[in-house]
């Protein structure tokens, strides 16, 4: 006697299930991005969910934990040759798949604005806000090195952000050749991406934790590159930490004075950003939605300019929603000496998803139905079909209750689900060529023929 071991349907740590009404509104969500994505003009792009080794990692150390692919036999592949080595990656984020299209695809015209949705996998430790499995919704301009890309960038995640009624964003950019400048005054200019890191975690450590983390032997074990500086060298990463001013000009002077002129990467950083100040003043993005922070500097270690990240002031423990940067050069891998010009940015879905859950503020329905047809009996199951399929013929969602069942429970249902109108063709409505409509939210009904039928309906999903 065989015994079927059963197995425990749960979700793996840092994963999620999208059950319909949530992915209703995911989809809700979705739309809504892609169309103002598109009247950008950005264009859509899909790439393989894994990829190489070294198209993802460019054969160098990398920062985050990823999830890599071995082939596993199977029962009908015994005898056939295994790869025993890492064979496949599933990918990160998006742009590294991006930059490998371009590389791949040359004749693709310049600039190239691109919008992809996806999923990407990390090995983080799941938390609040944190997943390894989710969504990215990309967009970026390959081709320009022009700061009105970047500006472009950041008018669009503030309409994106707009468009989805978010009343609490704030866009915080800065420049990674700033960053870079500070390094090599500090003297660490080889490990520029290690000292982002710590900077990057000014938000939850704050500016005496970055300090403690740059002079700290204990600390530095944690970085391949052993990071540590000297009392005077933090000293001076404070300073720069806590620079302030009123308005974004008056930063950038006060970069500028610190830095003494001594370096010339981080003049440049300072005028592009100047720059992009300008550009959305003349766009009228209001100073409210935007600000320079000198310590966004962004994880990953392919970008080299401006950097910018959205945050949720109401509910900063979500972390970035919608963050990204330029990245300059990352054809390189692929192209040796091309320096194609990059800059993007990818908005979290699951996060926003999470933070208007919690928020109570997520819209949806139970169900896509507009109407739902029932079945009276047996007897009439045809008039059922066939009426269904006229509703959708003139553009209603319509749902047939396939099971066999007493009107009342078909009327459950339609509670349950939220649908908004139920259509009931009885013998006395058939014999009369109507039927009977009921809404659902007044709980009345009446019978109409079906022309009326259709514009009753019509008529109310319009008005909501």
């Amino acid at each position: 006697m065989s015994i079927t071991r059963t197995v425990k349907p749960e979700v793996l740590a840092g994963f999620q299930d999208y059950l319909p009404e949530r992915m209703i509104a995911w989809q809700s969500l979705i739309e809504k991005i892609r169309k103002v994505y598109e009247s950008f003009g950005f264009l859509p792009l899909d790439t393989p969910c894994m990829e190489r080794p070294d198209v993802l990692t460019g054969g160098q150390a990398f920062d985050k934990s990823v999830y890599v692919s071995r082939i596993v036999q199977g029962l009908e592949d015994r005898g056939q040759a295994v790869v025993e080595d890492i064979d496949s990656m599933l990918r990160f984020d998006l742009t590294v798949s991006l930059a490998r299209v371009v590389a791949a695809y040359p004749k693709l015209s310049k600039p190239f604005k691109r919008y992809q949705i996806g999923k990407v996998w990390r090995g983080e430790k799941p938390q609040q806000g944190r997943f390894r499995e989710f969504v990215q919704f990309d967009i970026d301009t390959i081709g320009s090195r022009s700061m009105l890309a970047d500006t472009e960038i950041i008018q669009v995640m503030s309409a994106v952000m707009e468009t989805l009624g978010i009343p609490d964003y704030l866009i915080k950019f800065n420049n990674r050749k700033i960053l870079s400048a500070l390094a090599e005054i500090v003297g660490c200019g080889g490990k520029v991406n290690d000292l982002c890191r710590v900077l990057d975690k000014v938000g939850d450590i704050g500016i005496d934790g970055v300090v403690k983390t740059l002079t700290s032997t204990e600390t530095a074990r944690a970085f391949e590159e052993k990071l540590i500086l000297s009392t005077e060298q933090a000293e001076f990463v404070r300073q720069f930490l806590a620079l302030q001013s009123d308005t974004p000009e008056g930063l950038l002077e006060s970069v500028g004075s610190l830095f003494g002129g001594s370096s010339e990467v981080g003049t440049e950083g300072v005028t592009e950003l100047k720059e992009i100040s300008a550009n959305l003043d003349a766009l009228g993005v209001p100073r409210n939605r935007w600000q320079i922070d000198l310590s966004v500097a962004r994880g990953l270690g392919y970008y080299t300019g401006p950097v910018f990240e959205t945050s949720l002031t109401q509910s900063p423990e979500m972390g970035s929603v919608f963050s990204g940067g330029r990245f300059d050069g990352l054809t390189n891998r692929f192209m040796a000496g091309s320096n194609i010009a990059g800059v993007g940015a990818s908005v979290g879905v699951d996060r926003l998803i999470a933070t208007l859950e919690k928020r109570g503020a997520l819209v949806s329905r139970k169900s896509t139905a507009d109407v739902l047809v029932t079945v009276f009996n047996p007897t009439l199951v045809a008039a059922s079909l066939q009426f269904a399929e006229r509703l959708r013929k003139q553009g209603f969602n319509t749902e047939l209750y396939v099971e066999n069942a007493a009107l009342g429970a078909q009327l459950g249902y339609a509670r349950t689900q939220e649908i908004p109108f139920v259509v009931v063709i009885g013998p006395d409505e058939a014999r009369d060529s109507v039927v009977a409509l009921k809404n659902m939210a007044t709980k009345t009904q009446e019978k109409l023929t079906e022309e009326a039928c259709y514009a009753t309906i019509r008529s109310s999903l319009a008005s909501k």
